[in-house]
């Protein structure tokens, strides 16, 4: 919440406007906006996206006032169907250069170029504004991977709200299989928050990889997009592990990537094999300690 306040006040002040010039807006009820005492409701939200021009998840998950946005404003796309330069902060103004020119880009650019391509592109909020937590349920994958843009089909997935779950994007994918046993069972709930950037994907942890060849699928991931462009999906499920063997993904092939913070089982996993161990040690002293006390008598 408070990354929208700040966002709805840069916007303002950027367009040189007080709190009571919003239109549609009272200068009190703006005023709880930018100070984050309240949140906009769903209606007061898409009317606030349309006045600046900029779409829902960047006003909720973007820092405007870095410059991260490229976006056109719908001022400026009225503007003419020419090709525009500049980034949020500066004006827009039309370039002249062949279609089919390169524009060079600078790092911080590229990597906010990067970061807009990869946001969901679609999500759903609640009456109160709130963004709910989608589930994706085994039956949905293949509707998933054609609808992930699709916000008809989104709207069809089942829309929660769980407890902790409120700064960022997270949604709900339920495991099919045995390949991350004992980690995860088939039918367990992989709750998931989403990486915008695929730079930060740390090594050896677990994440939902929608990928455009392999489809939907969960893995521990191995991170060498620096040296190789390529991320390495490995099963832990190594008992049969010639069933699942590892995968090398190509950058391009993501689609998206979404990290498991944590999951929901319907099962209770078995003790480690070293409490096995402990446990069986503990049973074997238990009887010689009694076989020597009955043998003491």
């Amino acid at each position: 919440m408070n990354q929208l306040a700040n966002n709805l006040k840069f916007l303002r002040l950027k367009k040189g406007l007080k709190q009571h010039d919003i239109k549609g807006f009272s200068g009190s009820k703006w005023s709880n906006y930018e100070r984050g005492e309240s949140f906009p409701g769903l209606e007061d939200f898409v009317l606030i996206s349309k006045y600046f021009g900029v779409d829902e998840y960047s006003l909720l998950h973007v820092d405007l006032s870095k410059g991260e946005y490229l976006g056109i404003t719908e001022q400026k796309k009225k503007q003419g169907k020419g090709e525009y330069s500049g980034g949020f902060q500066g004006e827009l103004s039309p370039k002249k250069y062949p279609k089919t020119a390169n524009i060079t880009l600078t790092q911080e650019q590229e990597e906010a170029r990067i970061i807009q391509l990869r946001m969901p592109q679609v999500i759903t909020v609640d009456t109160a504004g709130n963004e709910n937590v989608l589930m994706v349920p085994v039956k949905a994958r293949a509707g998933y991977l054609n609808g992930y843009a699709d916000p008809e089909f989104m709207a069809t997935l089942p829309a929660y709200r769980l407890p902790g779950l409120s700064n960022g994007t997270f949604r709900i994918f339920e495991v099919e299989g045995l390949s991350m046993y004992p980690t995860l069972f088939g039918g367990d709930l992989a709750i998931c928050s989403y990486v915008d950037q695929l730079g930060l994907v740390r090594d050896d942890r677990v994440y939902v990889v929608v990928t455009k060849n392999d489809g939907l699928v969960v893995k521990r991931v191995l991170n060498r997009l620096k040296t190789d462009g390529k991320f390495i999906l490995k099963s832990d499920n190594h008992k049969d592990r010639d069933q699942y063997p590892a995968m090398v993904c190509d950058q391009q092939d993501i689609v998206e990537m979404w990290y498991v913070t944590g999951y929901i089982s319907r099962q209770l996993k078995a003790p480690g094999e070293m409490y096995n161990r402990l446990i069986d040690l503990e049973g074997k002293f238990t009887l010689l300690e009694a076989q020597i006390k009955k043998e003491g008598k």
